[in-house]
């Protein structure tokens, strides 16, 4: 009887042994598939075929392509303006890359250089260097449209997603964006769509 019961005690051991290691696989299957899983796909950027050019103040020159502008670190922030062709409000939540990380890809900006965007449609708007860093630009109230002084800092950067989504049609695949916490407007003349050039201005 002893013999029989010892015996039944290993195999219990072994049992509970098996068990638990089922589990702990099991757990780390598990918070494989939810945690590093999703966060994998949440990090994902898929833009549409795109090329945006960029060219320094010494000439140096980079081309992008949609891979390669999905790799670079994304900020996301509120902003718009009110397009007056067509007098509706072009606003919401942007995501897109900070246009000072584009620059320094080209040798980056000094102060007293200028930067002008160009859009595949010819229209092309300059920033002042105070202006890339998101200084000395117009905002307004979203409610009230009333010109308002951002309390919080704003940023400009080239945008590939609105609202969790591809930019609109006919400003897409990307356009220059006006953002901060705040979700102040800006003038639209800023917002450059159909973005293919960046190029520093000495």
């Amino acid at each position: 009887m002893k013999a029989d019961s010892g015996a039944k005690g290993k195999f219990n051991k072994k049992l509970m042994a098996v068990i638990l290691i089922i589990i702990v696989v099991v757990a780390v299957v598990v918070f494989w598939q939810i945690y590093v899983r999703s966060s994998n796909v949440k990090s994902q950027v898929t833009l549409p075929a795109l090329s945006l050019t960029l060219i320094g103040a010494n000439g140096q020159q980079k081309i992008l392509n949609s891979k390669e502008l999905g790799a670079l670190t994304s900020v996301t922030a509120n902003g718009g303006y009110n397009d007056t062709e067509t007098g509706t409000i072009y606003a919401g939540n942007f995501t897109g890359v900070p246009v000072l990380t584009l620059l320094n890809l080209v040798g980056g900006i000094t102060s007293g250089e200028n930067v002008t965007f160009t859009g595949s449609d010819g229209y092309q708007v300059t920033f002042t260097y105070q202006q890339v860093n998101g200084q000395e630009i117009n905002t307004f109230d979203p409610t009230t449209g009333a010109t308002v002084q951002p309390s919080q800092p704003l940023t400009v950067i080239v945008a590939y997603y609105s609202n969790d989504t591809d930019i609109v049609s006919g400003k897409a695949p990307l356009t220059v964006a006006i953002v901060g916490s705040q979700g102040l407007y800006t003038n639209g003349y800023w917002w450059a769509y159909l973005l293919v050039k960046i190029e520093i201005i000495p």
